[in-house]
């Protein structure tokens, strides 16, 4: 009766892995690449890591879109009142964001530069309404993470304050401005390389070949995590129905270690049972 189980399992799997040679055709090569070296250039496993790192990426999707969400009306809400003005982001588009200090000498060339990032970044978006009424809710739509993580950096902290940083309500001893803005531009990285459809399972060796290699992924979801806390938010009671990366994650292993051997669909009945009891409780 298991053996059944799993050929049946094996076909549903099977039949969802696409046509491989129209997956030939319009996956190229060196799109490959990496994964055919993670694989010893097995190109059926290379295929099935392909969409592994599909499938990793697209659970990161919705707890990315939380962070970036949570992180940009905190601080809208934070700078409202700040300002005391409900749209501050237009503004102060040239005033504060165009403060004396952002101007500064380039070390290389001797050139008067300006930071004008979070200035620039919101007359774009202002360019791109033109055919809409220009409110604060448009604008704030359509900034990108890069803008809400720019607020932490050394410069912009100090010009407002260290206001961004009084959105954490519960930020651990010893997380200061520089450590909470590495962990958001870490973040803000990983990220796009999510959205570009990039490898996220994969670790440089020093000969330039890749491996497999899930530290990062495993560390960028504990800093999700913590960012939750740092908002004293509960992680698993707002990602509960969405969570799915340590499912993924655990799938990820199991294609590397067991692919394409009976032992892999087994091991993937348990991991869907378990997954999906985890889901329902």
């Amino acid at each position: 009766m298991s053996t059944i189980i799993i050929e049946y399992y094996k076909y549903l799997i099977l039949m969802t892995d696409g046509n491989i040679e129209d997956i030939n055709k319009y996956i190229s090569n060196a799109r490959l690449k990496s994964y055919l070296e993670a694989c010893q250039n097995d190109y059926i496993k290379a295929l099935k890591l392909y969409q592994t790192n599909m499938r990793l990426s697209q659970s990161f999707y919705p707890l990315l879109s939380l962070v970036e969400v949570i992180l940009r009306n905190a601080l809208n809400e934070k700078f409202t009142v700040y300002f005391n003005d409900d749209h501050w982001l237009i503004n102060q588009k040239d005033k504060i964001m165009k403060d004396s200090s952002l101007t500064y000498i380039d070390r290389k060339t001797g050139k008067t530069k300006n930071n004008y990032f979070l200035s620039d970044s919101i007359s774009k978006s202002i360019e791109k309404s033109k055919s809409k009424p220009v409110t604060q809710g448009v604008i704030i739509a359509d900034l990108n993470f890069g803008f809400w993580t720019a607020f932490f950096n050394k410069s912009h902290s100090a010009l407002f304050r260290g206001v961004p940083m009084s959105i954490f309500v519960k930020l651990p001893s010893g997380y200061n401005r520089s450590k909470v803005a590495k962990i958001l531009d870490k973040l803000r990285e990983f990220r796009n390389r999510v959205y570009h459809n990039e490898p996220i399972i994969f670790k440089k060796q020093v000969n330039d070949l890749f491996e497999f290699n899930l530290l990062k992924v495993e560390s960028t979801y504990q800093d999700i995590k913590s960012i939750f806390s740092w908002f004293n938010l509960d992680f698993k009671l707002w990602t509960k129905r969405i969570d799915h990366v340590a499912y993924e994650i655990e799938n990820a292993k199991c294609v590397v270690d067991n692919y394409p051997q009976n032992k892999y669909y087994l091991k993937r009945i348990l991991s869907d049972l378990k997954h999906y009891k985890e889901l329902h409780i």
